[in-house]
């Protein structure tokens, strides 16, 4: 048995053992380094971290690399080429070049130039160009001119229009100054030529107080916004209707933006917009007639004006004496305008609205209208003149010692008697003068379109009261009825009262502005009339009396011309009383002044006329004969247009 069979080894289970173990090994060959599910994830965690550390590494060098090619690049444009570049920068620059606009000319009623612009250069400073502020300062004074202490203001005024606008440093230069620019430009581009239209008044001193003239804005000006939008160096309006209408006649200034080298030599356009010019004024005033009062004014101190007493219109209006507005055009030495201010007969002063004088023998005519509409004047009223008369205790006199007799209302005016007017300002009082005299236009502002008009004074109680502290005296009534004492006018406010006469009651607002003409303004139209409510048989009766004293051996005979019916009154003034006159010698200084006042014609008014001339002696005699050389001018120039054109037959109708 134990031969046939194999022999049984016993179970001991290294077989199973073996065959384990191979089966334990390749299990072990999956499992056994398998590690659990929380060290995966950090295993996992190390690796991206390498990479993202690997990634960054290579972006941060090729950050340096890019970094260091553009430094090398920067070296090289600004170390090793920077000088060439600077050339090339300093050879060519933008620069914008203000074009300065043209104000708007000016001229007559009949298209007569009165005022224009002519071509001039300024010297300029482009502070922004200047490279040694010692060797520019030195250049302008030396070489142009230019005081440090001038310069220095310019300077400083020209810091509020900022940098690149440039400073007038000098204005209107001479060819002379052009020529050391032009050659110096290469050493000093920072300094360089620019062209500005200057004013030019034709006609030298013809109305200027009427024209005015320009000048620099003054700083003063210019924080008042008295020009709005001005800066340091716009010429401006000053005075007369260059500063009323300052804004009509401004133009819109212009720019062009060019390339320029080193030495401001163009070398390139860019942009262009175009200066636009300022409106032109038309004014009513008539070239001949202006002229013509300044010639009768020649070495005189005084005043003509001549109105349509229709419509205000202003056909002349001369003050001597003048002055040359051309002076104005360029920065005025200081030698000139101390000489024009400390003149003792001022004449940078408008006679005819800035100054006033008590109308003397000529506010009769006042007296005349209030005593009509009071009543207290009727066909049958007369006064007997024997050269003087008794006032409230004081002797008062008449012009002529020997009396004029028996007088009504048109012989007192004709023979200017006193006496009948002493007894009118007696009856009527204080109040009821003062009344009429400003329901005439008297003591008030006439709304000229020109500035400094001053008001005047028709006195009252209450007026002495506010201005003196004291009380109205009866006995100053009896002065101001024949037009001394505390009363004053300005000659065109004396020309607008009596022209509301010569139309019946027609009280105008005097203009000098014709027409505006540009596309963006209008003519004003406010010229406005006020009709009074006086009786047409007050304003006959005074201007009967007008007439008599031009036509009929009057006071006014001076001013007639043959085959015109002019009416007029004279007025002679006192400045001193006759007892004062007496105790000094013979001195031009205290003359009278002289008036007179009137219109033509009687029934078809179409021109009034006031002269009068300070310390000039009598009305009659040295005023007269002014007015009746404007009429004359006048009337003249009527026939022959009337010749030529029958069908025109009023000068302010003599339009273009």
């Amino acid at each position: 048995m134990e031969c046939g069979f194999p022999r049984r080894v016993p179970d001991t289970g290294r077989g199973h053992g073996r065959r384990g173990n191979a089966s334990s090994f390749r299990a072990g060959g999956l499992f056994q380094d398998a590690l659990p599910p929380d060290d995966l994830i950090v295993k996992a965690q190390e690796s991206n971290k390498q990479l993202f550390h690997l990634r960054l590494n290579w972006t941060l060098g090729l950050v340096v690399v890019l970094f260091l090619v553009l430094a090398s690049r920067l070296w090289q444009l600004q170390v090793i080429q920077g000088p060439e570049y600077v050339r090339l920068a300093e050879q060519n620059r933008v620069r914008t070049i203000q074009l300065v606009a043209p104000r708007g000319t000016i001229s007559d009623r009949n298209n007569v130039p009165l005022v224009e612009n002519r071509s001039a250069f300024n010297i300029l400073l482009y502070r922004e160009s200047i490279k040694d502020m010692e060797a520019t300062t030195q250049y302008v004074v030396e070489k142009l001119g230019v005081k440090p202490e001038d310069l220095a203001v310019k300077m400083r005024r020209g810091k509020v229009a900022g940098l690149y606008r440039p400073v007038v440093i000098k204005e209107d230069v001479s060819i002379d100054d052009i020529s050391v620019v032009e050659a110096h430009k290469r050493q000093h581009p920072e300094i360089q030529l620019g062209p500005e239209p200057r004013r030019h008044y034709r006609h030298g001193s013809l109305a200027a107080h009427v024209l005015g003239y320009v000048g620099e804005v003054s700083e003063d000006e210019i924080l008042r916004e008295a020009f709005p939008g001005t800066a340091p160096g716009d010429l401006v309006g000053k005075s007369g209707v260059e500063r009323v209408y300052n804004q009509n006649l401004t133009g819109t200034d212009g720019k062009r933006e060019v390339l320029v080298t080193s030495v401001g030599r163009e070398v390139g356009f860019l942009d262009e917009m175009e200066a636009q010019v300022g409106g032109e004024l038309q004014l009513t005033l008539d070239f001949d007639l202006q002229e013509a009062a300044e010639k009768l004014l020649a070495g005189k101190v005084g005043t003509i004006v001549a109105m349509d007493p229709t419509n205000g219109e202003i056909l002349a209006m001369a003050s001597a004496p003048s002055f040359d507005p051309n002076s104005f055009s360029t920065r005025i030495s200081e030698q000139d305008w101390n000489q024009l201010i400390n003149d003792p007969n001022r004449p940078l002063q408008n006679r005819s609205i800035q100054n006033s004088y008590p109308p003397g023998s000529t506010f009769k005519l006042f007296m005349a209208a209030a005593g009509l509409e009071e009543g207290m004047i009727s066909e049958s009223t007369h006064v007997y003149c024997s050269g003087s008369g008794v006032f409230y205790n004081h002797l008062f006199h008449c012009h002529k010692k020997e009396g004029h007799g028996t007088v009504g209302l048109e012989q007192s005016i004709i023979k200017s008697c006193n006496i009948f007017f002493y007894e009118l300002g007696r009856r009527l009082g204080i109040d009821k003068i003062a009344g009429h005299a400003l329901e005439l236009g008297l003591g008030e502002r006439t709304g000229i379109d020109l500035p400094g008009e001053r008001n005047g004074v028709v006195p009252t109680p209450e007026w002495k009261q506010q201005t003196r502290g004291a009380k109205w005296f009866a006995g100053e009534t009896i002065s101001v009825s024949i037009g001394q004492g505390s009363i004053s006018v300005t000659p065109l406010q004396l020309l607008r009262g009596v022209s509301a006469i010569a139309t019946n009651g027609r009280l105008t607002k005097p203009h000098v502005l014709l027409r505006v003409e540009h596309p963006n303004d209008e003519t004003p139209s406010d010229w406005k009339v006020l009709q009074l409510p006086v009786a047409a048989d007050t304003f006959k009766r005074i201007k009967d009396g007008m007439w008599g004293s031009v036509n009929n051996s009057g006071t006014g005979h001076n001013a007639a011309i043959p085959g015109v019916d002019i009416c007029g009154k004279t007025g002679t003034v006192q400045v001193i009383g006759n007892d004062r006159r007496k105790e000094m010698k013979k001195d031009l200084a205290i003359e009278d002044h002289s008036w007179f006042v009137g219109f033509g014609s009687r029934d078809n008014p179409e021109i009034a006329v006031v002269a009068f001339l300070e310390h000039g002696g009598m009305g009659g005699i040295a005023a007269a004969p002014l007015a009746r050389e404007i009429f004359s001018i006048f009337y003249a120039k009527k026939q022959r247009r009337e010749t030529a054109h029958p069908d025109v037959t009023q000068l302010s109708e003599a339009r273009p």
